[in-house]
């Protein structure tokens, strides 16, 4: 008996001591699997070209280039090639210019997992669809994504008509004739969208005190002032400067403002009924999902609520801005654009319809074309499930890649003259003949944009209304925009335009006659 338990306990020494020698090795296994992979990386890295860089902190400090879009951004395929390298600090990254490159990594669910940088905007963004990687991205998306469904979408059209009428109506009052800033009230108008069709505050309902005062208006990312200063890339050192205090309690208004809402949304649909209350939010969709699937948490529906509101606003507020000022610089464009809106309103000043916004071809064609331009996420960044082949280099698998959609819409060999602002590039026969990674505003494959059509339907939506109602006119001196960079693109200086009511453009154009 006891020899039998001391060989027992033998045998029980013996496998744990093969458990920790696995383990043990499995350590140092993936330890090296890293290790190598990062020197091929690095290897790699000094055989392609890219922009001169710093020891240590790599290329950081591009950011603070003034001219980093129009000049590196723009022509990077002219002065770098299809593969690029870039350091951020001493970690290797590699920019992939062709569609059919992109294709292979955007394609595939080896490669949806965001870099290490996303980690950076946790604290402002919390961790929703764009900043999570692997099952939490993957179960989120599938929970969130039937909210957007196509069928669905027209619950919403109220939502952007009101923003658009509450937007004309601001214009009337301070804007007419006058030199503005166009970027400034689109924001605004994207921003009053958002607080109704995400959390559930009406638009028409002024004097709550919720829109004026909500912390979404206030706040900003830090990302490019730790690039500007690199120490502060590592957590370590940012988590006890006043930079990261300020940012964690700008997250804390904007959480506690969330579920302040959230509870109110409860409230209402317990009293009304969930299939009773009068424009449904994708707050009360998501809280729905939480009450139907325990691990989509309270927390999650803030992170994610949140990251609707702040990706959504800085997104499409640009990209309305911009499509409204090329359209000042284009004239005939414009005329299009109006002869189309006229044909299916005629005079009549009825809000606009989902078939009606189906019918906008003309506006959506020029809405692309300006997204072509002025992406408003003009980069965005994978690592690497497993080893890829690209152009004749093998990018070993972890790999750091950015994307820049800015940079890919220029290429000059799929958009000839890609600097001028051209909307037949999007006509069905065009589009049909290019590659579909060549076109990438939303992003494309698994991690698309869950909100592109309800962005293109907002936009479609407002500037339909000021079409309708004003001709937008250049202001000289101001026709020229000078992208910047601020991990959403925005124009240095704003997008000035004039504004002349249609009926005083008629009368004009009577007595020039």
């Amino acid at each position: 008996m006891i020899v039998e338990k001391v060989l027992e306990r033998a045998t029980k020494l013996e496998m744990c001591s093969v458990l920790v020698l696995l383990a043990l090795l499995l350590t140092v296994y993936t330890f090296y699997s890293e290790l190598w992979s990062y020197l091929r990386s690095v290897l790699l890295s000094l055989r392609l070209q890219g922009p001169p860089s710093w020891p240590l902190i790599g290329n950081t400090m591009l950011i603070k280039e003034k001219d980093l879009m129009q000049n590196r951004a723009a022509n990077a395929f002219t002065l770098y090639g299809s593969l690029i390298r870039i350091w951020v600090l001493f970690l290797p990254f590699f920019v992939v210019l062709e569609p059919e490159d992109l294709q292979v990594i955007l394609s595939s669910k080896k490669h949806t997992n965001k870099v290490f940088l996303y980690k950076l905007m946790h604290n402002f963004l919390g961790e929703g669809l764009i900043t999570s990687s692997g099952s939490k991205w993957s179960t989120h998306r599938k929970l969130i994504q039937p909210a957007f469904h196509h069928s669905l979408l027209y619950k919403f059209i109220d939502t952007f008509v009101d923003a658009s009428q509450s937007l004309n109506e601001i214009l009337d009052a301070s804007a007419i004739n006058k030199d503005i800033n166009i970027a400034h009230y689109m924001n605004n108008c994207v921003v009053d969208i958002l607080n109704e069709a995400v959390l559930g505050v009406p638009i028409k309902k002024k004097g709550l005190g919720l829109m004026e005062d909500s912390p979404f208006r206030k706040g900003k990312l830090m990302i490019p002032t730790r690039f500007l200063h690199p120490w502060l890339l590592f957590e370590s050192v940012y988590k006890f400067t006043s930079l990261a205090s300020d940012e964690l309690n700008q997250k804390k208004r904007l959480n506690d403002f969330t579920r302040m809402m959230i509870k109110q949304r409860r409230q209402l649909m317990a009293e009304a009924g969930n299939n009773n209350v009068e424009r449904k939010c994708l707050l009360d969709s998501m809280i729905e999902i939480s009450d139907a699937n325990e691990d989509f948490t309270e927390e999650d529906i803030v992170n994610e609520a949140c990251t609707f509101m702040l990706a959504g606003q800085d997104s499409v507020g640009a990209s309305v801005a911009f499509t409204i000022f090329l359209l000042t610089q284009n004239a005939d464009c414009q005329d299009k654009c109006r002869e189309e809106v006229l044909r299916i309103f005629g005079q009549s000043n009825r809000a606009p319809t989902m078939n009606d916004l189906h019918e906008m071809r003309y506006l959506e064609m020029c809405i692309k074309e300006s997204l072509r331009l002025y992406p408003s996420v003009p980069v965005i960044a994978r690592q690497l499930g497993e080893e890829v082949r690209l152009g004749g280099h093998s990018l070993p698998a972890g790999s750091n890649v950015f994307i820049c959609p800015y940079s890919t819409h220029r290429l000059p060999h799929i958009y000839p003259e890609p600097h001028k602002f051209k909307p037949e590039r999007f006509t069905a026969e065009e589009v049909e003949k290019r590659h579909s990674c060549a076109f990438l505003p939303f992003s494309a494959g698994p991690r698309y944009c869950i909100g592109n059509r309800f962005a293109i339907l907002e936009m479609k939506t407002i500037l339909s209304r000021l079409l309708r109602s004003y001709q937008l006119i250049p202001v000289p001196g101001k026709t020229t925009a000078e992208e910047t960079f601020r991990v959403t693109l925005r124009a240095s200086g704003g997008l000035w335009v004039r504004l002349r009511p249609l009926e005083q453009q008629t009368v004009l154009d009577t007595a020039t006659h």
